[in-house]
């Protein structure tokens, strides 16, 4: 279980630095070998530019070690992306929420400034590798963690090895079309998955349609809406966050339907902001128990949310990448 443990480490204790690189923020700590926070700090991400988001990656680390420095020594630097990463160069390559338009030598760059080793992963991959390494992976050798947040990805897990594909680029699941006319994708493409069932997606699908629901309590929210607000309304029977939450719901039943019957899991593992309604998670479960292929249904164990903690589970996952940052990550 992912932990806070402040001032805790013994001396002995392997330390690494982490950074989860978002499309909103930047979280830095430093995370123990076996998976305790000792202390963190959460940054702004300037989307501006590259060379912008580049300079919050700097200045987000810089302001962690002026406040920890005096802290335990680390021995590497593990950063978790979003977007299309080459662990093995250290080169994050491209990104589409972020503007990383030209492949920038990450790694490099940062062992220079810092003068410590650095090791670079898509962040859903780090988030899959802390489940591996401390949560679902303790139980099931073959299984799915989907990440439900601002945007929707997923890490799969076969017989206790990450798998990552030959671009390390398999699981990008809110890139499957669910609907040929749908809203328009930030990748271009028309009816991915995203555009309706993240928390990004949900939220700007309602801003569209708040105009033809003048009576929806939404309204009221216009300023501040969250993906949470949403399903609260929609429990007491708004109209528009009902459409909403049941077409998120459509869309993933749909791909996670695709899922189970494609890879065969013994589990699928919810994480990230969408997660915390537990109803999206049991009715999901209820769907894939009776559309899966019955083999694949049946050996479905469970699909239920992480029991790492959601805000935490990416920074401990791009932390242990210091301790063995390689392609194939077998299962402990």
């Amino acid at each position: 279980m992912i932990t806070s443990a402040r001032g805790q480490c013994s001396k002995d204790q392997k330390v690494a630095i982490g950074v989860d690189v978002g499309g909103t923020k930047i979280l830095v700590g430093y995370v123990t070998e076996d998976g305790h926070v000792l202390e963190s700090r959460q940054y702004s991400m300037d989307r501006t530019s590259q060379l912008s988001a580049l300079r919050s990656i700097d200045e987000a680390i810089d302001h962690f070690l002026q406040l920890f420095g005096d802290g335990p020594p680390a021995e590497g630097i593990g950063i978790g992306l979003v977007g299309h990463i080459d662990p093995e160069a250290g080169v994050w390559k491209h990104a589409i929420n972020i503007p990383i338009h030209e492949p920038i030598h990450l790694s490099e760059k940062m062992e220079k400034r810092y003068g410590l080793p650095v090791t670079l992963d898509n962040d859903v991959r780090c988030a899959t590798r802390a489940e591996l390494l401390y949560g679902a992976g303790q139980e099931f050798k073959h299984f799915i963690y989907l990440n439900l947040g601002t945007g929707i990805s997923m890490g799969i897990v076969s017989d206790g090895r990450l798998v990552r594909g030959a671009a390390n680029y398999a699981g990008e699941l809110g890139h499957m079309s669910v609907n040929t006319v749908g809203p328009r994708c930030s990748c271009g493409r028309i009816g991915c998955m995203e555009t309706m069932a993240s928390g990004g997606g949900m939220i700007l699908r309602a801003m569209d349609l708040l105009s033809s629901y003048p009576q929806s309590t939404l309204n009221q929210y216009a300023s501040r809406l969250q993906t949470d607000r949403i399903f609260i309304e929609a429990l007491q029977g708004d109209l528009l966050a009902a459409r909403i939450r049941n077409e998120a719901l459509g869309a993933l039943q749909i791909s996670l339907t695709n899922v189970v019957n494609l890879l065969n899991p013994e589990a699928i593992i919810v994480g990230g902001g969408v997660s915390r309604d537990k109803s999206i998670v049991d009715d999901l479960e209820a769907h894939l128990r009776t559309t899966a292929l019955p083999p694949a249904a049946n050996a479905l164990v469970c699909i239920e949310q992480s029991k790492l903690e959601v805000g935490r589970v990416g920074l401990v996952g791009a932390a242990s990448l210091v301790w063995g940052g390689g392609i194939n990550e077998t299962h402990r």
